[in-house]
C-alpha cells in the first residue's frame, strides 16, 4: 500500500511523482513505456516550466528560440515574439523519469493500467495481471486517461479534441539551415487553406521536428496530409507518431482519492496544443493537496478539491481559449477549407497566445 499512485510518467506524471516523493509521500510510478521513448509533441517548453524545474533541466536543451514565425498558405504573414525551450521528448521525459526516482519515487515500467478501482479505503491499479494498491491516484496518462473514466472525467469519448502527428526526422546542419529555422533558432507555423489546425515545424540538434494538428472531427486523411505537407518541405517521413490533445479541461480534476493533472485533466493551453507547462504548473499543487491529505489521513473529495480551487485561475485561463477553439471547431463545416478571413483572425489573435 502507497501513499500515492502516479498513472504516466510523463512530464506532468513525473513531477507530480517527484513534488510528492519530495514531501515525503511513498510514491509508485506506472508507465506502460520503458524510458527513453518519444512522444507525438513538439517537445516546445516555456518559462513556466524551466523555472519550476530548475536551470538544471538547460542540460538538456536542444536550442532556445525567441520567435514563432507564422505563415498562411505558406506565405509569411507575422514574427512573434515568443521565449520558447525546444527538447527531444525522449531525453525530457527521461530526465523527469530520473528526477522522480531520485526524490525517492519507485518506477515501474512496462505497465500498462488497464483498469482503475476507486474503493473508500483505497484506490487499486491493475496493470498486466498485477494490482497496486494505494490511498491516493493520480491519473497523468493522457487524453484517454483510464483514472479519469474511472471517476467519470475523461476525454475519451468526447469531441473536444486535436488530432495531432509529428515527425522527428535526423538531417545534416545544412538540410537544417535550408528549411530557414535554425539561423536563429525559431519555430515555424503553418496556416492551411484546407486544414482547420496548424502545421509546425522546429530545430533540434542534428534533427527537425515537424508536426501537424488539425480538430479531431476535421482530421479526416490527416497521416496522408501531413506526408503531403513534409513533401512540400523536403523532408522525408520518418518516425512518424500520432496522438490526440483535448482543448478543454474536464469538468472536475478530483474525486474520492482521486485527482488528475496533465493531459488527463485537460491542462493544455488551447491556442498552442501544448501542455507541458501547464502540466507540471498544475502536479505543483497537486503535491501540495496530496501532503495535506496524508497528513490528515482525508482522501475524499471534500479535501481534494482544493486541487481545483487552487487551479481556478489556470482552468479558467485555458476555458476561456478553449470556448473560442470549440466555436470554431463547430463553425467550420467538415471538408470544406477555410474562408480567407482566418488568416487575418490569425494575425489579430496570435499575439494572446
Amino acid at each position: 500500500m502507497h501513499d500515492v499512485l502516479v498513472v504516466g510518467a510523463g512530464p506532468a506524471g513525473s513531477w507530480a511523482a517527484k513534488r510528492c516523493a519530495d514531501r515525503g509521500l511513498d510514491v509508485l510510478l506506472l508507465d506502460a513505456a520503458k524510458f527513453p521513448r518519444d512522444k507525438a509533441c513538439g517537445g516546445v517548453v516555456g518559462d513556466t516550466a524551466v523555472r519550476l524545474i530548475g536551470p538544471d533541466v538547460l542540460s538538456i536543451l536542444e536550442r532556445e528560440a525567441h520567435t514563432n514565425r507564422l505563415f498562411y498558405d505558406w506565405k509569411p504573414i507575422l514574427d512573434v515574439a515568443a521565449h520558447m525551450y525546444f527538447f527531444k521528448r525522449r531525453k525530457f521525459d527521461a530526465y523527469l523519469v530520473r528526477r522522480a526516482e531520485a526524490a525517492g519515487a519507485t518506477l515501474l515500467e512496462g505497465r500498462r493500467v488497464t483498469r482503475v478501482d476507486v474503493r473508500p479505503d483505497k484506490v487499486v491499479a491493475v496493470a498486466g495481471g498485477e494490482a497496486f494498491g494505494a490511498r491516493l491516484a493520480v491519473g497523468a496518462e493522457g487524453t484517454n486517461s483510464v483514472v479519469g473514466r474511472a471517476i467519470r472525467q475523461s476525454h475519451h469519448d468526447g469531441a473536444c479534441k486535436y488530432a495531432s502527428i509529428k515527425a522527428e526526422v535526423d538531417l545534416t546542419s545544412e538540410a537544417i539551415r535550408g528549411l530557414g529555422v535554425d539561423d536563429p533558432p525559431h519555430q515555424n507555423t503553418y496556416f492551411l487553406p484546407d486544414l482547420v489546425g496548424f502545421g509546425w515545424l522546429l530545430p533540434n540538434d542534428g534533427s527537425v521536428n515537424a508536426g501537424y494538428g488539425a480538430f479531431v472531427r476535421h482530421a479526416s486523411g490527416l497521416r496522408e496530409r501531413f506526408y503531403d505537407f513534409l513533401a512540400h518541405l523536403g523532408i522525408p517521413p520518418n518516425d512518424v507518431r500520432g496522438a490526440q490533445i483535448p482543448y478543454l479541461p474536464t469538468r472536475r480534476v478530483y474525486a474520492d482519492r482521486v485527482m488528475l493533472t496533465g493531459d488527463a485533466g485537460g491542462f493544455v493551453n488551447p491556442w498552442t496544443g501544448c501542455g507541458i507547462d501547464d502540466g507540471i504548473e498544475a502536479s505543483e499543487r497537486l503535491a501540495d493537496v496530496a501532503k495535506l491529505a496524508a497528513d490528515t489521513g482525508d482522501f475524499t473529495a471534500n479535501t481534494l478539491r482544493r486541487y481545483q480551487e487552487a487551479s481556478r485561475e489556470q482552468r479558467k485561463w485555458i476555458q476561456a481559449r478553449g470556448r473560442w477553439m470549440k466555436a470554431l471547431d463547430l463553425i467550420m463545416p467538415v471538408g470544406k477549407p477555410f474562408p480567407r478571413w482566418v488568416k487575418y483572425v490569425v494575425k489579430a489573435t496570435a499575439r494572446w497566445a
